[in-house]
């Protein structure tokens, strides 16, 4: 990624005419704008020049674009062939006699994102392999790496139901996430109501009414009634009319809900034991069965592409735990990410605040200027800094930007996204007319409380990287 050099002209006071021409048009821009609290960052990552700032050292929500911190830094301490491993293990001097494990099973949790239930039946078929079919000991869980804080402060407390939003434990299966289909009954007042998985521990309490109205309508609200159970209340009404809904839903508590998978399972394939519990697993313990996760290569690019909030914040967890050799935690994951990037990209962390890896959190701030270093820094010096750039979304091509910034500007613009209410957010990097690479910042919080013009927000957004794309810097 070496962009051709640029070629300025000087006006007759020796300024940079090309760059003066670049920021009064960019001011003439956010003047159309001056109902939003905006702030702009953008840098030449060829020649380190910065070519313009507007409230660049000022804070602001990020939303999505903080991913781009918890990418940048995952891929620069744990490369690109990183996997999270789940695994099976035993004590260290236990036999297999006659299909008895004579010591305990330790089922050991990573917090794999992509960790699934047919991912531990092909680990329980490793272990009918070995003749296993009953356990002499306890079974295990092991989910310690991680701390069972599912959602760190500033969260919206409405977003907890939803399966963008669900919770990052060790324990992570099925995306911690269940569907629910809702069926209106022509006969019966309440709808039906389906569960995608009855292993769970999940109990809905299903007050939704059939209402027969003229037109297909239907207003439903899902409520979780205690995050210390998987139970949640189902209110609202739906039209007979309407076909089924499916939700995706978060799990409430991982930990309830592994417990109730790994026995149903263990009952399926018919493994005796004589308890499940969690517990920890010890030092030298010998591998009976493993699970490898994608690497981190590949998260990296669904991390970004689809703005993956699950994958974020295991990582900044996993980064926690493997930088420090300590439990992995927001705080540790958090500290992690300042240890790795501060040296490197000359960020002053004090002024900003990382609450999560995903952005999801509003108590996350970040200033312009620190996304536009972190972007440089991973343009000139990342090792895998080819792999980043292609991860990003691309201008009318694909992720979140598939629908924007098409025409003239498709494909010129490789940048993460970033919305919540009242929120908007574009960082990343812009190719211009004469193929010189920018890295740039644009961050949007609406100064009026309650208001969310998301249309403004990426209009001002496009307006910007448009006009960079086809400009001559």
């Amino acid at each position: 990624m070496n962009p051709m050099k640029s070629f300025a002209y000087y006006d007759e006071n020796g300024q940079d005419a090309n760059l003066t021409s670049v920021q009064q048009n960019l001011n003439n821009i956010l003047s159309h704008f001056k109902g939003f609290n905006t702030g702009v960052s953008i840098q030449s990552v060829s020649t380190g020049r910065v070519l313009y700032q507007y409230n660049a050292n000022r804070g602001f929500v990020p939303a999505s674009t903080l991913k781009l911190f918890t990418g940048i830094a995952a891929l620069d301490y744990l490369g690109p062939h990183f996997q999270f491993k789940t695994r099976f293990l035993t004590n260290p001097g236990a036999l297999i006699r006659n299909g008895v494990l004579t010591g305990n099973l330790y089922i050991k949790f990573s917090g794999d994102p992509y960790l699934t239930l047919d991912d531990l039946k092909d680990m329980l078929e490793t272990l009918n392999e070995q003749h296993i079919n009953k356990i002499q000991g306890n079974i295990v869980i092991d989910d310690t790496v991680i701390d069972r804080s599912t959602w760190p402060p500033g969260r919206v407390i409405d977003d907890r139901i939803f399966c963008y939003a669900a919770p990052v434990t060790a324990t992570i299966i099925n995306r911690n996430c269940f569907s629910l289909s809702v069926k209106a009954n022509q006969h019966l007042l309440h709808p039906t109501v389906t569960k995608s998985n009855s292993n769970l521990g999940i109990v809905i309490d299903n007050q939704a009414v059939t209402k027969r109205l003229r037109q297909r309508s239907y207003s439903l609200d899902l409520k979780p009634n205690a995050a210390s159970k998987n139970h949640y209340t189902l209110r609202g009404y739906l039209s007979p009319k309407m076909g089924p809904l499916s939700f995706a839903v978060a799990l409430q508590n991982p930990n309830l809900a592994t417990y109730d998978i790994v026995a149903g399972l263990l009952r399926k394939y018919s493994i005796r034991y004589s308890n499940l519990v969690y517990g920890k697993t010890p030092p030298l313990a010998k591998i009976l069965a493993e699970n490898s996760s994608p690497e981190l290569a590949f998260l990296i690019k669904n991390m970004l592409k689809k703005s993956d909030n699950l994958i974020a914040d295991s990582l900044l967890k996993k980064l926690g735990e493997k930088y420090f050799s300590v439990q992995g935690s927001w705080k540790t994951g958090r500290n992690a990410v300042q240890a790795i990037l501060a040296n490197k990209t000359d960020i002053d962390f004090k002024h900003l605040v990382m609450v999560d890896g995903s952005g999801l959190s509003r108590n996350n701030i970040v200033t312009p200027n620190a996304f536009v270093k972190l972007l440089n820094f991973a343009y000139t010096q990342l090792p895998d800094s080819d792999l980043l750039f292609e991860s990003l979304p691309r201008s009318g091509i694909d992720g979140t930007l598939k629908h924007r910034l098409g025409g003239p500007s498709s494909g010129r613009i490789h940048a993460k996204t970033g919305s919540m209410h009242g929120i908007s957010s574009l960082a990343g990097y812009v190719r211009t007319a004469n193929n010189q690479v920018l890295a740039f910042s644009i961050l949007i919080n609406d100064p009026v409380p309650g208001k969310n013009n998301q249309g403004g927000y990426r209009l001002l957004e496009n307006r910007i990287c448009e006009f960079l794309a086809r400009s001559y810097i």
